[in-house]
């Protein structure tokens, strides 16, 4: 049966990579005797890290459920990754959560990861809490880390479970609820009272200036709701200290699934009602070797039975037979259920037309449409070779299946490089693909950065011509063709005329001229690029009244447009992006320089944002100076930095640089 919307919890953890999110998880599931043995990461025993590529890592790289019932209560633990480069799994967790957890580490402190996650929640409208851990830690000043999270989060958090001490003597919690002397139980009560509806309790609180036990703990939910108050709670996962407190916070506190209210794509409200029609929100795409395509889905409203017929927005028309419905228990394991109602996380499977964002529903019924987070686009891109033809024959429905988990995850074919390219959040990103292509698919691929699709045209008027004559015997073949071309201005494309006077070829062969003209063009002469914004004219020819045809005259246009293009001083152009990058301001001028110096780059604008903690720069540069440009930003940045790229224009390669591309494709060609 299903869970009362107040019995329900869905949790989900965020933060800095290493802060010790999965570490969390465990504990609690520790705590809640999901397991019996205390689960590690480092020992490669984490209920929530279960794939090779996490182990090998020592890093979550997939959101992980744990899902677990006691005392009438029903809790959905969501580990979320770490890593910026797999953010799309905290984004859609982030959605489906009524409680964004965010850990910050005490002696790595508050980093823009943190806070950006957290803003998204609060974007969200989701309720905050914050758990810190590594108390114990050498370098660890707990109450410095509470002034860094006030600044950077907003003075919102107030510390509610807090340490005996910070550093290694750290032994056990308590929460300020009791403790009449703390300054925080001040502010605790400031921030309750800010988001509180009850007139009588407000003028109470106004004449005696203080709140009884009771009255912090009946209010403090609705202030977390309503983003008046971000606990801050303090833990250590690896002993267990504090985690028996942390989940009694949870128990008491921790928004239920029917206190914030969720709406339609068109602003309607979805009332969480378990008799209405059903909407099954889809927010995690698995697969699994098994079972096949396993979704994760919230179920916003109505009731979904474990052999219940769904259709999606993909297929309305398609009903397609559930396999069945599970709570999912880490990574391996899935506890079978019968029903779900409102506010419950499910699993299920059989379900193969259905992808990230989607609400399903039951056949008959018509899916409803909800807003889902944007993802980000994917700025790192490596092309892909199969290994063998046997790899070639599979790597298409391997790709789309990785493709089908991961929302910053595509492919395409580039039809003007001729190349497979996989795009991602990063080269780790790329390489975790690539491994788990292997592993799960048995599909093996070499990889190289994707080629530069460069333009090619010209800077001064030409001539050229081109005698074609061919003879082996009976009839031969002829043609001859004089062309001039000139420069067009940007973005005119191509465009032929027709110069011949006086009948020196034929009517009937000048479209012949200009087909051979225009493939030409297609391919490019430098290297092999298309050519852009040029007028080619043919001018005079000779013909042949036995030996000229088509194919003769395709063949001398082309030819003799090839010798005018080479004289006309032809430029490469090559295509500069559009960046937009996102840095705490410290980083400013390290970025700064390396964009205008390093990589032929222009900065055009930069702007301060979040009361000038972060430093936003607008610059153009070209492709082939930012495809590895996440490396480089991960790198100044300490892992802070972000951006987004799109394609600015197309400018002429400086001379020097294009000498040096020119030798490079001579020497690959002749390689090939």
């Amino acid at each position: 049966m299903g869970t009362a919307l107040e019995a329900i919890r869905n949790i989900a953890f965020v933060g800095h990579p290493s802060a010790g999110k999965t570490t969390l998880v465990d504990a609690l599931a520790f705590q809640l005797k999901v397991v019996d043995k205390r689960p590690s990461v480092a020992e490669k025993r984490s209920l929530c890290d279960t794939e090779p590529e996490a182990q090998d890592k020592g890093h979550t790289l997939q959101a992980s459920l744990v899902q677990v019932e006691q005392e009438g209560v029903q809790y959905t633990f969501i580990d979320t990754p770490g890593y910026a480069d797999f953010v799309a799994d905290a984004i859609s967790s982030i959605a489906v959560a009524d409680l964004v957890v965010g850990v910050v580490s005490a002696t790595g402190g508050v980093t823009h990861n943190l806070k950006r996650k957290l803003e998204q929640a609060r974007s969200l409208g989701r309720a905050r809490a914050i758990v810190v851990t590594h108390v114990d830690g050498d370098n660890a000043d707990f109450d410095a880390l509470v002034r860094d999270l006030r600044d950077g989060v907003g003075e919102v958090c107030v510390p509610v479970l807090v340490p005996d001490q910070s550093g290694r003597g750290f032994s056990a919690v308590h929460t300020i609820f009791s403790d009449g002397g703390s300054a925080w139980r001040a502010q605790l009560m400031d921030r309750i009272m800010d988001g509180c509806a009850d007139e009588a309790l407000f003028a109470r609180y106004l004449e005696t200036q203080t709140l009884s036990e009771d009255d912090l703990r009946a209010n403090l939910p609705g202030a977390m709701v309503q983003g008046k108050l971000v606990p801050v709670l303090v833990v250590n996962p690896v002993t267990g200290v504090g985690v028996d407190k942390l989940l009694d916070f949870l128990h008491d506190f921790a928004p239920h699934a029917g206190a914030l209210a969720r709406s339609s794509a068109g602003g309607q409200a979805i009332a969480p009602d378990p008799e209405a029609d059903l909407a099954a929100m889809v927010f995690l795409v698995r697969t699994d070797p098994h079972v096949g395509k396993v979704l994760v889905a919230r179920i916003l409203s109505g009731t979904l039975h474990s052999h219940d017929i769904l259709v999606g927005p993909t297929s309305p028309d398609r009903g397609e037979k559930l396999g069945g419905l599970f709570h999912l228990v880490g990574g391996k394991r899935r506890d079978p259920i019968e029903s779900a109602k409102p506010g419950q996380i499910v699993a299920l499977t059989k379900i193969e037309h259905a992808h990230y964002g989607e609400c399903l529903t039951h056949a008959g019924k018509r899916p409803l449409q909800v807003v889902v987070p944007p993802m980000p686009t994917p700025m790192v891109s490596l092309a892909v070779v199969p290994k063998t033809r046997n790899d070639e024959q599979k790597i298409g429905e391997a790709l789309h299946k990785l493709a089908s988990e991961d929302p910053t995850f595509t492919t395409n074919f580039n039809s003007l490089t001729h190349e497979l390219v996989m795009h991602g959040m990063s080269e780790l990103h790329l390489q975790i693909m690539e491994m788990r292509l292997k592993r799960r698919h048995g599909v093996e691929m070499k990889t190289h950065v994707p080629r530069v699709h460069y333009k090619e045209t010209i800077t001064r008027p030409a001539e050229g011509q081109y005698r074609h004559k061919k003879q082996s015997g009976g009839r031969g073949q002829f043609a001859e063709c004089h062309v001039r071309v000139r420069p067009l201005e940007k973005g005119e494309g191509l465009r032929f005329t027709d110069g011949i006077v006086g009948g020196s070829i034929p009517r009937n062969l000048i479209p012949a001229v200009e087909k051979g003209m225009r493939e030409l063009a297609g391919k490019g002469v430098l290297t092999h690029s298309e050519i852009v914004d040029l007028d080619f004219e043919v001018h005079d020819g000779k013909y042949h009244d036995v030996d000229s045809d088509e194919a003769s005259f395709k063949i001398a246009g082309a030819r003799a447009f090839m010798d005018a293009f080479r004289r006309a001083h032809p430029v490469l152009l090559e295509p500069v992006m559009e960046l937009v990058i996102s840095i705490p301001t410290e980083h400013a001028g390290t970025v700064f320089s390396d964009i205008t110096s390093h990589r032929r780059g222009q900065v055009v604008d930069q702007w301060n944002e979040a009361d000038g903690a972060l430093t936003v720069i607008k610059a153009h540069a070209p492709l082939s100076t930012v495809q590895t440009y996440q490396r480089e930003l991960k790198s100044q940045t300490a892992g802070e930095g972000s951006y987004v790229m799109s394609l600015h224009d197309y400018s002429p390669v400086p001379a020097a640089e294009q000498a040096r591309i020119l030798t490079q494709f001579a020497r690959q060609h002749e390689e090939d």
